[in-house]
């Protein structure tokens, strides 16, 4: 029997580890197929039920009632795994940063500069950045963003997403509070993919935690009151560090090698040192950066074959407490500097 050579050998390697990792990447969608509602014999359902019924005071018989109504939305796993802001920044610049959506930020700020102006007095957020924000969310609030009924959505990615299970499972609970609260139908909802609703979409925990009654009617409407809108995202990023006129990032070069220095940029933009004690390590941090400010660090795409280094500071890092994307952030720097333009 003639051997197989080195190259066959390869090849059959190749397809035998292409088989594994397409189990592996398959799996979820396989094990979510089995199931089209929710299984309330699983464990996993009894213990948030009763969850619900004894620390957070549900009636047994109303959430049966609502759970049973939930349908799976197996397709949205899929969108999980392949986010666009994965794609180089180059890419994912182009969604956002275009003549269309330039021109209607301009609009949207003309046509509300008078309350987004009261907002950012209240709160200190320029209005451009609210604009911003709400220009990559849902197109300044255009129809038909929301695909989704957003308790479905929930429930999918809690019992069919392995991965963000307890962060979903928090999300189901947050919402029927947040229902109970403002007296909404929980399949009156739409969402996206990621259980996000309202112009701002906003998930419900930070609906619950950040959302405000601007208009001061008695209700907080993330759908149609356009002063709760623009005063619940300046209050969420005031909530997480925002100074009105304060650095958002600057361009950063490295002078001389470092190990210490190394591991702060490798260990993500969450990771920060002083703007001394950095440049200190080797980095070159240019004016108006200030030696007691913190600052952090992470590469970009500005074009294909390209990478460079940014110094990120409190400000950027609030943005990406609403996305957790440094290409998010950044996109919403960019589209705010040519809505002004």
């Amino acid at each position: 029997m003639e051997r197989p050579s080195l190259k066959t050998d390869r090849r059959f390697l190749m397809r035998l580890l292409s088989g594994i990792l397409l189990g592996i990447f398959t799996l979820v969608p396989a094990f979510a197929a089995e199931f089209d509602n929710v299984p309330f014999g699983d464990p996993k359902y009894k213990d948030l039920i009763q969850e619900l019924v004894k620390k957070h005071k549900f009636k047994e018989e109303d959430l049966s009632a609502v759970f049973k109504q939930v349908v799976f939305q197996k397709d949205i796993i899929d969108k999980f795994e392949r986010p666009a802001e994965h794609l180089p920044f180059y890419k994912y610049r182009k969604i956002f940063i275009k003549n269309d959506m330039i021109e209607r930020g301009r609009a949207y700020l003309a046509e509300n500069d008078k309350l987004l102006s009261e907002v950012e007095a209240a709160y200190g957020v320029e209005k451009e950045i609210i604009a911003s924000i709400l220009g990559v969310e849902t197109r300044f609030g255009k129809p038909g963003i929301e695909r989704y009924r957003a308790f479905d959505v929930l429930n999918t990615a809690y019992f069919l997403y392995p991965r963000r299970e307890k962060f979903y499972r928090g999300e189901i609970i947050a919402f029927l509070k947040l229902c109970r609260k403002e007296g909404i139908d929980p399949f009156s909802v739409n969402s996206s993919y990621a259980g996000a609703f309202g112009v701002p979409q906003f998930i419900p925990s930070s609906f619950l935690n950040y959302a405000v009654d601007f208009d001061k009617d008695g209700k907080t409407d993330l759908w149609n009151s356009k002063g709760d809108i623009f005063a619940s995202v300046a209050n969420y990023l005031k909530k997480f560090g925002w100074e009105k006129g304060t650095l958002l990032y600057l361009p950063t070069q490295i002078y001389q090698e470092s190990p210490d220095l190394q591991k702060i940029i490798e260990s993500g933009y969450r990771k920060t040192v002083p703007v001394s004690k950095a440049i200190k390590m080797g980095a070159e941090i240019p004016y108006p950066a200030k030696g007691d400010e913190l600052v952090s660090f992470a590469y970009y795409e500005p074009n294909p074959d390209e990478k460079e280094l940014i110094g990120l500071f409190g400000n950027f890092r609030a943005i990406t407490r609403y996305n957790t994307s440094v290409h998010y952030a950044l996109v919403i720097v960019h589209l705010s500097r040519r809505l002004t333009m």
